[in-house]
């Protein structure tokens, strides 16, 4: 190893002192170290991902039935009609750590109201509907990603505020929000005409 520095401080044209020996040591060591927390935090990502899931299983006494997504896309697309200001787009079932969850992607309507009230009760009625329907228990998360906001006749834009509050622990994703278009004032004609 102490040929393998020298070589390294020769060919850098570093003088063969011990501190630049100790100094060019640390740096192989705090690069290896860097290398292995990559590797190792890499290795725990392919591990700990989230892994999509086609069915949920149920297991009875005499035997399970499978659930497909198409199914409960079906039973959460029913919740529509409930929810005037939600609009479901895209379900998603996930596996993490062996527990499924649900991703639902939808579109919010925001003159009905304020979202954080709409997502609270759209999560326990998904739940719900999903337990009382077919059985399926195991399902405890419901995560919201919401594509489009629709914000033309929102009683927030009345006040010429918006006020956006964060919490740590929210599972509700914004993707983008469509304001409303304001006219704008045409500048005056140029002179051309004066000609």
């Amino acid at each position: 190893m102490r040929d393998y520095i020298e070589n390294i401080l020769s060919v850098l044209n570093i003088k063969d002192i011990p501190f630049n020996r100790g100094y060019l040591v640390a740096l192989m060591v705090v690069g290896i170290t860097l290398l292995a927390i990559f590797i190792i935090r890499i290795i725990l990502k392919i591990i700990f991902r989230k892994k999509r899931c086609h069915t949920i299983s149920i297991k009875a006494d005499n035997g399970s039935a499978f659930i497909s997504c198409s199914a409960i896309m079906a039973v959460i697309k029913a919740l529509e009609k409930e929810f005037s200001a939600l609009t479901i787009n895209k379900v998603n079932l996930f596996r993490y750590r062996n527990k499924p969850f649900l991703e639902i992607y939808l579109d919010f309507d925001a003159s009905k109201g304020g979202l954080p009230a709409h997502a609270a009760k759209f999560k326990l009625r998904v739940i719900e509907s999903l337990d009382a329907l077919f059985g399926i228990k195991n399902i405890k998360k419901v995560h919201l990603h919401l594509r489009h906001v629709q914000l033309n006749d929102a009683d927030i834009l009345k006040t010429e505020k918006i006020i956006l509050e964060t919490n740590k622990t929210a599972e509700i994703s914004v993707g983008s929000m469509k304001l409303p278009g304001k006219k704008e004032k045409k500048a005056p004609a140029d002179d051309k005409t004066k000609k």
